[in-house]
């Protein structure tokens, strides 16, 4: 359980710290570890292996920072033109 809470507040905080959002507060790290945690659970409760419920969170924090990178040079790109 402890494994999955620092997990958690690590993948929240790499999220709300890296992407454009930037809204790094105690109040979102509880509530996204929650869900994460929620999550957790839930894949062991259906016996699914819950690696796959971290790498999917990871990805999204991934996939969000780069989805935001290309947004800002494509407005660099429009804004130089």
């Amino acid at each position: 359980m402890i494994d999955y809470l620092i997990k958690g507040i690590f993948i929240a905080i790499l999220y709300f710290e890296f992407t454009k959002t930037n809204d790094t507060n105690l109040k979102n790290i509880t509530m996204f570890t929650a869900f994460y945690i929620s999550m957790i659970f839930g894949a062991k409760i259906t016996n699914i292996d819950p690696n796959v419920i971290t790498t999917a969170f990871l990805s999204k924090t991934v996939f969000t920072l780069v989805d935001e990178r290309i947004k800002k040079k494509n407005e660099t790109l429009k804004n130089i033109n």
